[in-house]
């Protein structure tokens, strides 16, 4: 019955400017809510426990590390920026140097904290900077971070991602004072390889990190974050769309996400100064983060609330949020320890903290000299369209080289999980739907035992 409720929603959709659809999508979403009501799928938020949810700290292990240091937090008048800033504040540190584009108003009251306007494009600017303050500590979160600008405005999501990461490390080599240096990636840099624009962003940035940390004596380690949900796109929209708008927009039904909360996310950091390893760039990331959530069970709960008798219509997924989720992403060996934001190469080399709250790994390394050239390219390039190209075409050499370090064993595993015929039907999914990714994954298996099994889940439908 749901299934039908959401068929004539996607038929209605396109004409919710008119009077007889919007009063039809109305019916049908009170309809909705009733059925989720009955699965007690709308009796409380359904995020309230990521907003509840917190991580462990060795306080006296980071007070020992920053007592009297000097800490640069690139983006800290962001989401995430400004809650790390608060939680800096109390490890008794000589000063904080905030680097952002726009600062405005807001600010710590502490005469530690410097506020500095930095466009971390500017490599000029960022090695000035880190010359005059002589950082201990980086803590890297500046990004544009939103996947569908990231389409429309590649060169500058590039510049900023790539470059501005790039000139954030060519600083810390440079400067000769920082201990360590803490990067804010994503949970989509965990795909094998993604086209789209933002997820390669960041995906590549990793790469930077790992190439670095290994001949570097600056320890460099990452934080994946999924959405923070105090600063997430689509959790604000829906919530006050729901107050004021005509109707709320879901993508489509059926789209899950996980989320954090940004004092969570900033712990997560902290974390990451004493969980890592020297030549070997460690990413940590929430353990247990729920079950992920439906966004139109977001949208429907927030419709319920306001006690507001409007519409969900659905829209399709823009761009930037196209890619399906390829279940080969998983492990699925061991089902109940299943976390969306690693792969399963870099379960391999997990490992737990002390009280088994975060999980730490690291990723698989790439070529320095195919990097090197990557970035060169990205460098003297201005062109939207020649950007994404040069981007696309890059990451994808670099996790084809990747892909020969791993074990083999495990490819055809991934293929296995992700190409199994009666999931991708019950999913209404095809193999050419996540063709980039398996091509470069069975063309990896061409000298081994495993080929001709690869070669025939790749074919299986066609």
């Amino acid at each position: 019955m749901i299934e039908d409720l959401h068929k004539r929603i996607w038929e209605l959709s396109p004409y919710v400017q008119t009077q007889e659809s919007y009063r039809e999508l109305t019916e049908l979403t009170a309809d909705l809510i009733k059925l989720y009501d009955l699965q007690d799928r709308l009796s409380h938020d359904p995020f309230g426990p990521t907003r509840e949810r917190k991580l462990s700290l060795p306080v006296e292990t980071i007070y020992a590390k920053l007592k009297n240091c000097t800490c640069v937090v690139t983006g800290g008048l962001g989401c995430v920026g400004s809650m790390l800033v608060k939680e800096l504040l109390k490890f008794d540190v000589k000063a904080i140097i905030i680097l952002d584009t726009k600062i405005n108003g807001q600010f710590v009251g502490s005469e530690k904290v410097v506020y500095l306007s930095c466009d971390i494009r500017q490599l000029h600017r960022v090695h000035e900077i880190f010359d005059v303050y002589r950082p201990d500590f980086v803590f890297h979160t500046a990004a544009q971070r939103d996947p569908g600008r990231a389409e429309s405005h590649i060169a500058e999501t590039v510049s900023t991602n790539v470059v501005g990461t790039l000139n954030v490390v060519k600083a810390c080599e440079a400067v000769g004072t920082v201990k360590q240096m803490v990067f804010s990636s994503t949970g989509k840099a965990s795909r094998y390889f993604t086209q789209e624009v933002y997820a390669s962003t960041k995906k590549m940035d990793e790469f930077i990190l790992d190439t670095y940390a290994r001949k570097s004596d600056v320890c460099y380690s990452m934080v994946r974050f999924t959405h923070i949900l105090d600063n997430s796109l689509m959790n604000e929209e829906l919530k006050n769309e729901s107050k004021t708008g005509d109707y709320l927009a879901v993508h489509s039904p059926g789209k899950y996400v996980t989320a954090q909360n940004a004092h969570e996310a900033a712990y997560l950091i902290l974390n990451a100064l004493v969980y890592s390893t020297p030549k070997q760039c460690s990413f940590l990331l929430v353990r247990h983060l729920e079950w992920p959530v439906e966004s139109l069970a977001m949208a429907l709960y927030y419709i319920k609330e306001s006690d507001r008798a409007i519409p969900v219509v659905f829209i399709g997924n823009p761009v930037g949020y196209t890619e399906k989720f390829f279940r080969g992403q998983m492990d699925w060996s061991e089902p109940a320890e299943l976390n969306l934001l690693t792969n399963v190469y870099e379960r391999k080399y997990r490992r737990l903290n002390h009280e088994k709250d975060i999980i730490i790994s690291r990723v698989c390394s790439t070529d320095e000299s195919i990097l090197d050239e990557v970035l060169v390219a990205i460098e003297k390039i201005t062109g939207e369209e020649e950007m994404k190209e040069v981007l696309i075409n890059g990451l994808r050499r670099m996790v084809r080289r990747s892909l020969k370090e791993v074990n083999p064993k495990d490819t055809i595993d991934i293929l296995r999980w992700g190409l199994d015929p009666r999931l991708l039907e019950m999913e209404n999914a095809r193999v050419s739907d996540f063709g980039a990714i398996i091509l470069l994954l069975v063309e990896s298996l061409a000298n081994s035992e495993y080929y001709r099994e690869a070669e025939g889940l790749l074919y299986q439908q066609a």
